[in-house]
């Protein structure tokens, strides 16, 4: 134990020595030696800040190297931020106009129009009924009176009397079909001869009964209400209807018309 009080005793006297400087260079002891240690202090002369001269300026200048201003890039507007599904695709892709974005036009269906005239009362009721059963169809009905049929006859003259007379005469020739007409209206008491469905067949037998010297025929048209159809619409849902059994089953002239 002695032994080790005397060393730490010697340990103590070597750090005491070391810091006065007995051994050496020794540590400053602050800022009072510092102080202490300068050359002529009271020569120094302190002089408030001047502004430099231009000729200061000027070799300050040539002494400094000029440095570059950072060029500043004009202003452009932030581009606008794309999406995560965006920055994903290529460069051809991005270029592509987005499908969904560009409007398609739907093609319109052409027009048409059909007529059938010449229908009777019951054709022309059929065909609007098949025509409506159509989506997108219209139909326009309109009413004339056309010649039926052609009549060969003696028109009436000196009422019931005179048609007795010519039938009377009639009979003398060899003239055995005919009939008086008796129904009330402009042709009572005629004395009708045949009726036919085509003029041609009328001129004919009217011929015939020339070459018996019968006297005072003639040929005169019988009308009747006659009625023309026109369909228009679309023209897929014409083509459909005219595929249909009623307008097949119409029986009667087909033709264009404006739509």
């Amino acid at each position: 134990m002695r032994l080790i009080f005397v060393v730490l005793i010697l340990l103590n006297l070597l750090a005491f020595a070391s810091t006065r400087g007995w051994l050496g260079a020794a540590a400053p002891d602050g800022e009072p030696e510092r102080l202490s240690n300068q050359l002529n202090p009271g020569r120094i002369i302190l002089h408030p800040l001047q502004p430099a001269s231009d000729g200061a300026q000027a070799n300050a200048a040539e002494a400094e190297p000029a440095v570059p201003a950072p060029a500043i890039p004009p202003f452009t507007a932030p581009a606008a931020e794309s999406s995560p599904a965006e920055s994903l695709l290529t460069p051809d892709q991005a270029a592509q106009p987005d499908v969904a974005s560009v409007s398609v036009e739907t093609p319109v269906e052409p027009l048409a129009c059909v007529a059938y005239r010449g229908l009777a009362a019951s054709q022309a009721d059929a065909l609007a009924t098949e025509a409506q059963a159509v989506t997108g169809l219209q139909i326009d009905r309109t009413t004339t009176s056309a010649p039926s049929a052609w009549w060969v006859r003696i028109p009436p003259e000196g009422g019931r009397d005179g048609a007795e007379r010519k039938v009377a005469e009639l009979r003398a020739l060899g003239i055995r079909d005919y009939f008086i007409l008796h129904e009330p209206g402009p042709n009572q008491f005629a004395v009708s001869l045949g009726l036919f469905k085509t003029e041609a067949k009328a001129q004919q037998h009217l011929a015939f009964l020339r070459t018996k010297r019968v006297r005072g025929a003639g040929v005169t048209p019988r009308h009747a209400a006659v009625y023309r159809i026109e369909i228009r619409g679309p023209s897929g849902a014409l083509a459909t209807f005219d595929k249909s059994r009623g307008a097949a089953q119409a029986g009667a002239a087909k033709t264009g018309c404006n739509p």
